[in-house]
């Protein structure tokens, strides 16, 4: 797979859809906002009241889906583990240039920032004769 085509497609998009499982084994999806570093790595901010930080405390596996308006998508399998402001950097001060609106909530003490290392992810283009079906295993 041609990661630099999924890491492009990736950065023209904001928002994705975050499935996670919750306690009782029932999946649940939202959408967050998303940004995506060199090494394929997303992160997400999010209230850790919300469904999703709960989720993601007890069963670190998510599943993602980015580009969900039109023929290309990136589906994108992985492990969540929060961190830290201090831990994440610069990568923070990258994310809030891609998203700045989550720069408003990065005082608030109930804020929670994640790292979703890849385990697999599967980019799809079906703008193109043949259509693309490139899967990369991590």
């Amino acid at each position: 797979m041609n990661l630099e085509t999924a890491k492009q497609f990736l950065a023209e998009f904001d928002d994705c859809v975050i499935a996670t499982v919750s306690a009782d084994g029932k999946p649940e999806a939202a959408t967050v906002g998303f940004s995506c570093d060199e090494n394929m790595r997303i992160v997400i901010c999010t209230n850790i009241n919300t469904r999703k930080a709960v989720n993601m405390r007890k069963n670190q596996s998510v599943a993602l889906v980015v580009g969900f308006e039109g023929s290309c998508t990136v589906q994108y399998e992985g492990t969540a583990r929060k961190t830290t402001v201090k831990e994440l950097g610069l990568r923070l001060e990258q994310h809030y240039e891609k998203i700045p609106s989550a720069r408003r909530f990065g005082e608030d003490e109930d804020q929670g920032y994640y790292i979703i290392t890849p385990t697999w992810l599967r980019f799809t283009d079906y703008t193109k004769a043949p259509s693309t079906f490139e899967i990369k295993e991590f």
